[in-house]
Formats: structure tokens, sequence, C-alpha cells
């Protein structure tokens, strides 16, 4: 079963970014049908600078989501948990009764990417390939020190929600 995060989930950020797509779409019509009815075909050229201004923004915000999501869907493999933080999904693997986030997920939340000269430099206790699948991740030592020495604004968070929804209750299925 997914786990889910208590901060904003994909699809409100995702419905909030369609959302302010589709009010800007709105009023470049409106003021595209004002100018070509005020002035004609001139009226066109400042619409389109008008569009230009408006319609940046969104679909500079919507190409990297779309294609960060279409990579995920095509070349990840999703057998185990998934945790979800913010526009993010990141995927947990239980390991000897330990919980494994994948680095690749892990590195996208702080805006990073992991190299393969990177990951064998790493500590094996900390960061090592998963069993039976190509994927590498971050122990629960490993994540919470990465994350406690990374300066992205969002990586206290992101440790906070990973100790209290992902390693507190695999400890505690470990103890039991």
């Amino acid at each position: 079963m997914p786990l889910m995060a208590t901060s904003l989930n994909r699809e409100g950020t995702n419905r909030a970014l369609f959302i302010e797509l589709a009010v800007r779409a709105a009023i470049c019509v409106a003021v595209t049908w004002f100018l070509w009815q005020g002035s004609g075909a001139i009226g066109l050229v400042l619409a389109a600078l008008i569009w230009g201004l408006l319609m940046a923004k969104p679909i500079l915000e919507l190409v990297p989501m779309l294609v960060r999501e279409m990579k995920r869907s095509a070349w990840s493999e999703w057998d185990g948990d998934v945790i979800v933080f913010e526009t993010y999904r990141l995927r947990v693997r239980s390991v000897a009764g330990y919980s494994w986030i994948v680095d690749d997920d892990l590195l996208a939340v702080l805006g990073k990417q992991g190299s393969d000269a990177e990951r064998r430099r790493s500590d094996p206790a900390n960061r090592a390939q998963l069993p039976g699948t190509k994927l590498w991740g971050y122990s629960e030592a490993g994540a919470l020190k990465y994350l406690s020495s990374s300066r992205h604004p969002d990586a206290h968070k992101l440790r906070l929600v990973l100790e209290r929804q992902v390693f507190l209750p695999a400890r505690k299925r470990r103890e039991a």
C-alpha cells in the first residue's frame, strides 16, 4: 500500500498548475478578442506579446513536470511502496526489513542527479545497489545524513516525512 505525505500531493499541485494555465489562457483569449475588435490585424501583434508573457511561466513549469512523469512511467520499476512528497514520488524498497529510498527519486526532490562515479565512491552502508534491480538506494542512515547536510529548502521537510512515515514504522516492525 502506498505511503502518502501530509504536505501537498502531486495531484493537487498538478491541478493548481492546470487551473493557472486555464485562467491565463482565458485572459489571453479575451484580450485577443478585444484587440481584434478594436484595432484589427495590428492588434494581433500586441496580443501575441501578451500570450507570450502570460503563458511562459506555466508552460516552463509544465514541460519539466511532463518530461519527468513520462520518464518515470516508461523506465521505472514500481514494485514497492511509494511515498508522495509534493510533486515527487519516492520509491521505498524493503531489504531485510530495512527501508531504502531509491536515490534517483531522492535526488530529484533536491534538483540533482546521481552519477555512476558518485555511486561507486559512496559508502555501501549508506548508498548501494538494491538487490535484484538496477536501482541504487539510500539506506535510512544514508538518506538522513544526506538530507541533513543538504541546503535545499525542502530537505528538512523531506527528512521529517521520511522519518515519520517510512523509517519509524520500519523500526517498529523490526522490533516487534
